[in-house]
């Protein structure tokens, strides 16, 4: 059953969704790109700040070497329980600029629709959980439970630094359980919330040969690096989709038959998303169920850029003097990031590419909690009286993050949940990235109402 406090709380929330959508805005017009170091310090303090308006006790931690994280805490007079809220305040690039309908950090609102960098990915969150605790305080003097807010800058990048910081800060960290409130809503307009998330391994491939790019008559007579790097990738994927590296699958753990059962449960629209993205049909399956199963359950290797040469207007003949790869992998349970970049360089070895530098950009591990745990059955609780239908259960986020540091560092159940459209049509990571008022303001309610039936569920 829910607190006492849970309907001042939704009351307040509903009393105060025009001031809480301008504080929105507010954060989406600042830029906060983490792989360009843009407007990092400044979007941290305006976190602080509705922190500091919301009535939490918070502070900006520095990280060495890396971006700050903001955190903040609200201490229950009632409950001895404690849950921690995870979230990040960087976005992606923006590029390309010129594919924009309105400035990336304009957060121009058009009708129910928000547009802006950050918009669904996931700058909603982050102040839905804010608000969602202001509305406590405000409405009762208190919260259900002890609060504890995380709010990092380095997500879009892989959150290299997050792990020293999370160790280093693990009895601050203390709580019962997690919610790493940075996910979406399911395809059919329902609530989700995913038990683990993939790993990642993101990788930057460099080869180098002559000082400058060279008149193309000269291949004969010097080394063409794109090449080196073309061959290379045939050796480590297959026309099939699957990598070729030896070892890469052995740690590979398959779903239990609980996950199994879930990954049954799960609409997929696969149709829908083929018509979003302008497909006739999904790689390598024969239907839908058979695309959702390699989606939920097999690594991938994707190609993310590929800059060399000359890619402008018109023809220019030249020989590149270098090359260089962008490359991702996502992972799953039990893989580990760091053998498998111990792999990729030795295959690398092995077939001759000895010429190509491999440069990892981001080592994120895999994760998983099971349908059982507590806070999974107070978020089924909360979707049922927010939305007013059971939640999708996801077995498993097909995306990365930084889970990992609070189920295996330290030692916690977690949930991967959120507010914002479907990740397939808000065009996150994309141009004119969105959400809407009425995702944004349901948001607030979700995370307010999880909060209060974690606080009662054993």
């Amino acid at each position: 059953m829910p607190t006492a406090k849970l309907k001042p709380a939704l009351d307040h929330i509903s009393k105060n969704k025009d001031r809480f959508l301008q504080d929105f805005r507010t954060l989406l017009k600042q830029p906060s790109v983490s792989a360009q170091k843009l407007g990092i310090e400044d979007c941290a303090k305006i976190v602080k700040k509705q922190m500091d308006i919301a009535g939490l006790k918070a502070k900006i931690l520095p990280v060495k070497n890396g971006n700050p994280v903001v955190y903040g805490e609200a201490r229950s007079k009632s409950s001895s329980k404690t849950l921690l809220i995870y979230g990040h305040y960087d976005v992606q690039p923006v590029e390309p600029l010129e594919k924009w309908v309105s400035g990336p950090f304009d957060a121009k609102l058009s009708g129910r629709k928000i547009v802006s960098r950050g918009a669904a990915d996931s700058k909603n969150n982050v102040i839905s959980f804010i608000k969602a605790a202001e509305s406590y305080l405000k409405s009762s003097g208190d919260v259900p439970l002890n609060l504890k807010f995380v709010v990092e800058g380095e997500e879009e990048i892989g959150s290299p630094h997050l792990s020293s910081f999370i160790d280093e800060n693990a009895e601050k960290l203390k709580a019962d359980s997690v919610v790493c409130y940075d996910g979406d809503m399911a395809e059919e307009g329902r609530p989700k919330f995913e038990l683990g998330v993939k790993g990642l391994l993101y990788v930057e491939l460099r080869c180098k040969k002559a000082k400058e790019d060279l008149h193309s008559s000269y291949a004969p007579l010097a080394e063409n690096p794109a090449w080196r790097l073309v061959w290379a990738m045939n050796t480590i994927k297959g026309p099939d989709e699957k990598i070729l590296i030896k070892g890469w699958y052995d740690d590979v753990v398959p779903f239990t038959p609980v996950q199994s059962r879930l990954m049954n449960k799960i609409q997929f629209d696969g149709n829908g998303l083929l018509r979003e993205w302008g497909l006739k049909s999904f790689p390598r399956a024969k239907n839908n169920r058979e695309a959702f199963k390699h989606y939920m359950t097999e690594p991938t290797c994707t190609i993310c850029g590929f800059k060399t040469g000359y890619i402008g207007e018109g023809s220019k003949t030249v020989l590149p003097g270098s090359a260089m790869l962008k490359i991702d992998f996502r992972i799953v349970n039990d893989q580990n990031p760091r053998r498998l970049l111990q792999l990729l360089k030795e295959h690398l070895h092995n077939h001759g590419f000895d010429d190509i530098q491999v440069k990892a950009l981001g080592l994120v591990e895999p994760s998983t909690t099971k349908p059982s745990a507590p806070i999974a059955r107070a978020a089924e609780k909360a979707g049922r009286i927010v939305y007013g239908r059971a939640p999708v259960v996801m077995p498993r986020n097909p995306a990365s993050g930084p889970d990992y540091l609070f189920t295996k560092h330290l030692g916690l159940d977690s949930i991967w949940t959120g507010s914002g459209p479907p990740s397939a049509y808000s065009h996150a990571h994309a141009p004119n990235e969105w959400t809407t008022i009425d995702n944004f303001v349901n948001g607030i309610r979700y995370i307010a109402t999880i909060m209060d039936c974690y606080a009662t569920t054993n």
